[in-house]
């Protein structure tokens, strides 16, 4: 199994959130690639479709978005992640079959 590491208390930040329920929501079933440029990390996320107008549709990796944050904000999401994950039962570092970013 792996370690579960000690939940630790969310400090709340000075300013309070808004939270907009018609904020776009994105799915994604892939990470495409990670660069860091300028101290801006930037995820790019993708998903597979069919692009059912062609006779013979093919599967298509598809870029559906882009995640950029500066480098402590994009530890606190890895680190956010990892406890979520490990309080869920999940292994944070489970091989994705093989899949890798480019």
């Amino acid at each position: 199994m792996f370690p579960h590491p000690t939940p630790q208390p969310v400090p709340q930040p000075a300013v309070p959130l808004i939270d907009n329920p018609f904020s776009p929501e994105i799915v994604a079933n892939g990470v495409s690639g990670l660069s860091v440029i300028n101290g801006i990390v930037t995820i790019t996320l993708e998903t597979v479709h069919c692009d059912h107008s062609k006779a013979e549709p093919q599967l298509e990796r598809v870029v559906v978005g882009r995640v950029a944050a500066s480098v402590p904000a994009a530890q606190a999401l890895m680190t956010g992640l990892y406890q979520f994950l490990a309080q869920h039962g999940l292994n944070p570092f489970h091989d994705a079959g093989g899949a890798t970013c480019q």
